[in-house]
């Protein structure tokens, strides 16, 4: 009982420590201007080749582009579907009939 009102209590302090406002993470309007056709054209080639590393280089000449959080959430798309890389090694189905590890180990 006497380690569950100390829980407490601690957390009550912590709260009180912690501001209330917290600031945005970027400024409003950050994403928001009219992109420039430099920049309409580098989204609609990055778009045209549909590649994760398309996606990455546009991010990166245009940080602040307000195509970026579309570019971000194909990017995200195109590595979430991503397979993962099946190997296939050699002996790994026989070692139950005598062609994989000798010797009994």
């Amino acid at each position: 009982m006497m380690l569950r009102r100390l829980s407490i209590l601690g957390s009550l302090l912590l709260a009180a420590c912690v501001p209330n406002y917290v600031p945005p993470l970027q400024p409003s309007g950050y994403y928001n201007r009219v992109a420039t056709k430099e920049e309409t054209a580098a989204w609609r080639a990055a778009l045209r080749i549909n590649t994760a590393n398309a996606y990455r280089t546009f991010i990166h000449q245009y940080p602040r582009s307000r195509y970026v959080p579309a570019a971000t959430a194909k990017l995200s798309a195109i590595v979430n579907r991503r397979q993962p890389d099946i190997r296939n090694i050699s002996g790994a189905g026989n070692a139950s009939q005598g062609g994989g590890m000798r010797g009994g180990y």
